[in-house]
């Protein structure tokens, strides 16, 4: 069982730094390729 935990911990923790990656590579494309910054959505959305 202790093999287990390790290996569902090891699973997670990848599972983790995958998503943030992913994140911080969808946020990079956003505002550098795209052009897209927050200041942008905060004016479309309140004017």
């Amino acid at each position: 069982m202790d093999e287990d935990s390790r290996k569902a911990r090891r699973t997670t923790f990848a599972w983790v730094i995958g998503a943030n990656l992913a994140a911080w590579g969808l946020y990079f494309v956003l505002t550098k390729v795209v052009g897209i910054d927050f200041d942008m959505i905060r004016q479309a959305n309140y004017g």
